[in-house]
């Protein structure tokens, strides 16, 4: 299947980037959260809409089935949602945390599988170009196994649902 990573675009991708988060991954914050289709809206168009400017405050990019132009967009299978600014209470060190790694969960595992290692390639990438020194990724989801294994697998640290490594060595492993 080839598909192809852009920049999330504010008039172009926000209403597949909210159907996908909630129709696969909704569930997850029942009982915790109310959730609100409309704030969810409001924050990937800001993000969306940022980044057009700022490129190194947030990361939000889209994965689409490739589609000649003459026949529009092709469906979302995933996104990624990447950002900055995080620390810990010990250190000066600025964190990049992962909002967001979703994909259609209707698609055959190892097809997961692959987009989510190339969200892991953009969040070092990302994380690299702005001088970002540590990525952190989490899970709330009820079943993290196979998220967090792919993660370990990549040299990231695991601790539970906690998934962190110097971008250094991130970049280490692209090549």
């Amino acid at each position: 299947m080839d598909h192809e990573w852009t920049l999330a675009h504010p008039l172009h991708d926000v209403d597949d980037i909210v159907e996908l988060a909630d129709n696969m991954f909704g569930h997850e914050a029942e009982g915790m959260l109310v959730r609100d289709r409309n704030v969810f809206r409001k924050n990937v168009t800001l993000t969306a809409t940022h980044q057009l400017f700022d490129k190194g405050r947030e990361f939000l990019a889209v994965c689409r089935d490739f589609a000649p132009p003459e026949y529009g967009q092709g469906e979302l299978l995933g996104y990624c949602w990447f950002d900055r600014g995080g620390y810990t209470t010990y250190s000066n060190q600025e964190i990049s945390n992962a909002k967001f790694h979703h994909v259609d969960l209707t698609l055959p595992v190892r097809y997961r599988v692959k987009l989510i290692n190339e969200m892991i390639d953009q969040h070092i990438l990302w994380a690299h170009s702005w001088g970002i020194p540590v990525i952190c990724s989490t899970s709330v989801r009820a079943d993290h196994t196979a998220f967090m294994k792919i993660h370990k697998k990549r040299g990231f640290t695991v601790n539970g649902s906690y998934a962190w490594i110097k971008t250094e060595d991130g970049i280490k492993g692209l090549k």
